[in-house]
């Protein structure tokens, strides 16, 4: 990354922050006073937790275990600013997925053993970005199924601006996640197969099915909402694709050092893919 130290490679990646997931932050804070944080001791203690855990149960993933997958994650820490401390751990499974918790700058990943065998080492850096913008980004903080399970009389309007944040934070974290990847066609990769479960399909065919794919979702929402839609914590996977698409160019200037990259005209882009998610969710919200 085109950044001199890690001060200026982390404000660098702050700018690929979705404004629209700021915006939600302080529309939270405005309207219920506070925005939900974890406590901080006990978001340590968590991590320490999960950490016994995953020695216990999993496998952890070293340089002379597999090399190259760890190359693939030293790759992702060095692009994501050189800040974060963590360990990337592998169990058993034969479902694409992957997860990440943090405090503060430490965290741990597990991913299932499905994604090291089937997917690329393009897609894993973007599995493998995607996660660590959840770190960089703190999203760990607002443990969003945890109070919506453990709040009773949550107000729904409450419930609705905190689903609404978990889904931009996702956008986010796939921004840091093609910063990684640094090429589009990776990123719907790792999507696709991810949403579908087949390896081995042409690149080329993914990226068109899932631009018809979106064309057909925008078409369908605002034909049959059901208003159910609003309760999911991850965008749909075609908007998440969409959102990518927009931005791609950007962040991979970025990625590549080169001066095409422009905080005014990324802008733009972060208003368009909010008045995406934004008439989608009134759409199902009527």
């Amino acid at each position: 990354m085109a950044a001199d130290g890690t001060a200026a490679a982390l404000e660098q990646i702050e700018s690929l922050r979705f404004s629209h997931e700021v915006r939600l932050l302080g529309e939270i804070r405005r309207r219920f006073g506070a925005i939900p944080l974890m406590d901080f001791d006990a978001s340590e203690r968590m991590l320490d937790r999960r950490k016994r855990d995953l020695l216990g149960d999993a496998v952890r993933i070293t340089e002379d275990l597999l090399p190259d997958v760890h190359a693939v994650y030293r790759t992702c820490l060095k692009r994501a600013g050189g800040a974060l401390l963590g360990d990337l751990f592998v169990q058993q499974s034969p479902s694409y997925n992957a997860s990440v918790f943090a405090h503060d700058r430490r965290f741990d990943i597990l991913v299932h053993s499905a994604l090291l065998r089937d997917f690329a080492p393009d897609e894993l850096h973007f599995v493998f970005g995607h996660e660590l913008g959840h770190v960089l980004f703190r999203h760990n903080a607002i443990p969003v199924r945890e109070i919506l399970a453990g709040t009773e009389g949550l107000p729904a309007e409450a419930a609705r601006l905190l689903l609404s944040w978990s889904r931009a934070a996702e956008i986010s974290a796939d921004r840091i996640g093609l910063l990684c990847c640094g090429a589009l066609s990776a990123a719907a990769g790792a999507l696709f197969k991810t949403a579908s479960g087949l390896p081995g399909i042409d690149t080329s065919r993914v990226l068109s099915s899932f631009r018809r794919q979106y064309d057909a979702l925008e078409k369908q929402i605002h034909k049959d909402a059901d208003g159910e839609s609003w309760r999911r914590t991850h965008p749909m996977i075609p908007i998440r694709f969409k959102a990518m698409e927009l931005a791609a160019l950007d962040i991979i200037a970025l990625a590549c050092g080169s001066a095409g990259f422009s905080k005014r005209g990324f802008q733009g882009v972060d208003r368009q893919i909010s008045t995406i998610l934004s008439a989608l969710e009134t759409v199902e919200a009527a």
